[in-house]
């Protein structure tokens, strides 16, 4: 074998390794890891798993509606909010704007709409704290459906989450 060959099998080698080791392994699939943080601006969607997150203190399996803070959608917060604007503002951290729909069509009256900016802080794809324009401050993790109580574990929302 030349030195030329024996050159770029090295590097090649060094480069597969690299790779490797800039990889995550996420629900069984390989993920590329950045090698940066992404920088500050305006970002399609949050870094976090879809479906439910629960008070961070709370089991799965004994979430209550009280315990069950947030639905992750690809498009919102929970079935009435939807992201308006997402825009990362440090390395974890991500301020977003919101409308919320306040049912009252249910009721049979015009439904509220209102804008809502908070920040969310997530140190994973898992996990995070946000806080309101107001102050108002809690964590939520994820659960995954499975691991719910029967009112969450039964319910289809593979549609929402995809």
């Amino acid at each position: 074998m030349s030195a030329g060959t024996k050159g770029r099998l090295l590097m090649g080698s060094l480069l597969a390794l690299g790779t490797a080791c800039n990889a995550a392994v996420d629900g069984g699939s390989v993920v590329e890891a950045a090698a940066e943080p992404a920088a500050a601006g305006v970002v399609d969607e949050l870094p976090l798993r879809r479906g439910y997150y629960v008070r961070s203190e709370t089991p799965c399996g004994q979430a209550s509606r009280a315990d069950v803070f947030s639905l992750v959608t690809r498009t919102g917060m929970n079935l009435d909010c939807t992201f308006k604007r997402i825009e990362r503002a440090g390395a974890t951290t991500y301020r977003v704007t919101e409308e919320c729909s306040h049912g009252g069509a249910a009721w049979g009256r015009e439904d509220q709409v209102e804008t809502l900016t908070s920040t969310y802080e997530i140190p994973d794809g898992t996990s995070y704290t946000v806080t309101s324009e107001d102050g108002y401050q809690t964590s939520a993790r994820h659960c995954e459906q499975s691991a719910m109580s029967p009112e969450y574990r039964d319910n289809d929302i593979g549609d929402l989450i995809r």
